[in-house]
This record gives structure tokens, sequence and C-alpha cells, in this order.
């Protein structure tokens, strides 16, 4: 009887294994890329609904044990179009893969050129899309940026085209130092500190003595493909303490291989922009220049009152301003009506208008790409 059931569970258990080896096979393939057919290390290849899986090898090579009915594979990595293949009676499955710009989105570039997925950084990071600078007909790059990225303080010293901007990451760190984050282009620091400001009429004419930009402010909003904020000291222990306040990683734009497939391509962009001066202060426009109630070439704004405001006398004219020439006009001992002027500081501002007009020249093949980009402001 006991030779029985060790027969009967010798059986039994020889079913049971032969049924669970039928119930795998193994599944091989290689994954390349679809623009030039290179093979594509490190793509993730899983069984969908299991947590089976694996990454294809240097050679773009992979091997898979899947059941037995077949099931669907999903190939997926980073900056690429997620693919999902039906297994069915296959046991050989090759594929290519092709770019996705809007997962490309979701890629940051970090310290030395290091490209990231932003969800798995473990510090502060924020990208703005070169299509977001472009849109805003705004000559200096950083002032595209206002308003753009969450706890960065973008302001200008002036209104006066050239002059110079600042920006801090997260507030102030240093009280006598700079706060001035770093700048990246390309793998190249650049330097944002402003040069030295003059009098306002003759060494500085431009900026009307306020600070003069950088030469930071000599990139092209046109040719920036996109810019990254790395917040805080740990997003940039690679660039050392120069990057204590922060780094701007910013990357131009640059060819494509697979833009040779298309041939030469060509862009155009043109945006509009017009500036009006936001708010001015409300001037008092009842008495003149002077001190207590009495009129005086100072600078002061509580003189006599101008003609008609009672109950002070009023003066009806005053001496000019300048007792010269200036020209071929003589204003020796000239009198001017002494009234005033209500609207002469809002009369003073004129509504700019911004052009900006851009073309870009792109192409390339696998030995060499080539992008030109020419902007007009």
């Amino acid at each position: 009887m006991k030779k029985y059931l060790l027969f009967a569970f010798m059986l039994m258990f020889a079913f049971a294994f032969s049924d669970s080896w039928a119930q795998e096979r193994t599944v091989s393939g290689k994954v390349t890329s679809i623009e030039d057919g290179s093979s594509l290390p490190g793509v993730n290849v899983v069984l969908k609904g299991t947590t089976t899986g694996t990454v294809t090898d240097i050679d773009g090579n992979f091997k898979l044990n899947v059941p037995s009915d077949g099931g669907t594979l999903v190939f997926s990595f980073i900056g690429l179009a997620t693919e999902e293949v039906a297994i069915s009676s296959r046991s050989v499955i090759d594929i290519q893969m092709s770019p996705d710009v809007q997962q490309l989105s979701e890629v940051v570039v970090t310290a030395v050129g290091i490209q990231r997925e932003a969800k798995a950084l473990g510090y502060g990071v924020e990208r703005v899309g070169g299509d977001k600078l472009s849109a805003v007909s705004e000559p200096d790059p950083l002032r595209a940026m206002q308003g753009k990225v969450a706890g960065v303080n973008i302001g200008g010293s002036s209104s006066a085209p050239g002059s110079a901007t600042r920006i801090t990451i997260r507030g102030n760190s240093s009280l006598l130092g700079n706060n001035q984050p770093l700048f990246v282009v390309d793998g190249i620091p650049y330097d944002n500190s402003s040069n030295t400001t003059g009098d306002g009429f003759n060494n500085d004419q431009l900026t009307g003595g306020g600070a003069s930009g950088s030469r930071f402010q000599d990139l092209d909003p046109n040719n920036i493909e996109s810019v990254n904020v790395l917040k805080g000291a740990a997003a940039a222990a690679l660039y050392g303490s120069r990057a204590a306040n922060g780094v701007i990683v910013i990357t131009t734009k640059s060819g494509s291989a697979g833009a040779g497939r298309k041939g030469l391509e060509i862009s155009f962009s043109s945006n509009f922009a017009i500036e009006e001066v936001a708010n001015l202060p409300d001037y008092q426009n009842t008495y003149g220049t002077g001190t207590n109630f009495a009129y005086s070439q100072v600078n002061g704004s509580w003189g006599a009152p101008f003609v008609g405001t009672k109950p002070y006398a009023s003066r009806t004219t005053i001496p000019h301003w300048y007792n010269g020439v200036i020209g071929f006009e003589e204003f020796w001992g000239t009198t001017v009506p002494y009234q005033a002027y209500p609207d002469n500081v809002k009369d003073f501002f004129q509504t700019g208008k911004v052009f900006d007009n851009s073309i870009t020249v792109s192409g390339g093949n696998e030995k060499a790409v080539t992008t030109l980009v020419v902007s007009r402001t």
C-alpha cells in the first residue's frame, strides 16, 4: 500500500512540474533607435501588469521569461516614446523606439551637463522651455524669465535698454557678498556682475547712471533651448562654492541627426510688444518751487502758489531756470509763466514698441549637426 501511495505522489509531482515548466518560455530581441538604427542600452522591458522585467544590455539586446500564453511587453526609456508589443506566440521581438517631445520636457540638465529625470531628483529644480522665453519680446534673457520660476526674484536697475538685471534665488544669503547665482551656458560659466556705474551724463549716458548690464545679455533668447534653475547648495554641489546661491543652467539650441532626414528645416518667429508706464506718483499742482510758500530757485515743491490759487498771493512770472545761451537762443533775464504743468511727467514718457523677428535654420546627419539663429530686435 505504501508503494502505491509513493508512486502516486511522485506521479502527481511530475505532472505539476511539467505543467509549471510548460507555463513559461523565453523571449529575446533587440531595441534600436528609429532615427539612426543604433542600439539602445538601458531600456526597461517589463511584462505588462507584473513586476517581471529586465533592461537591455550595451548592444540593446534583452531576454525575458514570459508565460506560455503570451502577454504584452512594455518598452520605456527617458526621452523616448513608450512602446507596447503583444507577445502572442513569438520568441523574438525586435522594436525601434522614437523620441518623445513630451517626455523630453520632463528631463532637466543638472551639473556638468548631466541629464536627469525631474521627479528623480532630491532637490528643487525648475525648467523653462526656450519657447516661453522667445514668446516675450524682451532682448534680455533674464527679464524674459520674470514670473516663470517660483522662488526666483528678477529686477532691473532701470528700464533703459542695456541696464543691469539682478536675480536672486530664494532670497539673499549674504549681507555683504554677492547673492546672484552662477550662470552656466553650455558648460561655460558666465559672470553676471554689474559693470561700474557712471555719473549719468558723461560715463554712462545710455543707462542714465544705473548699473550697466553684463555680457550675459548678449545671449539671444531665441537661441535658448531650455533654462534649468538649480535651487540651493545641494543642487549645485558639483560646481563648488561659486554655486552657493544656486545655478542657472542654460542650454542653447543645437541641430539633430533626425532633422537631416527631413532636409534643412527653417522656422520663423515674430513678436511685438507694447510698453507703458504702469503708474506714476500723485503730484501736487498747487505750489511751485521753493519753501515756506515763498518762491526760490531751489529743489523744493512748497513755494509760492501758482496763479489763481487762493488765499495766497501768486506770482505771474519767474526767471528762466538757465541764465545763459542754449544753442543759438539767449535766456539772459528771460521770464516764463509761473504755472503748473499737471501732465509734464506723464507726457515725458512715450509708448514703447518692441519688434522681435528671428529665423532659425537647423539640419544635420550622423556625422555633423548645425543650427543657425539670426534675430533682429
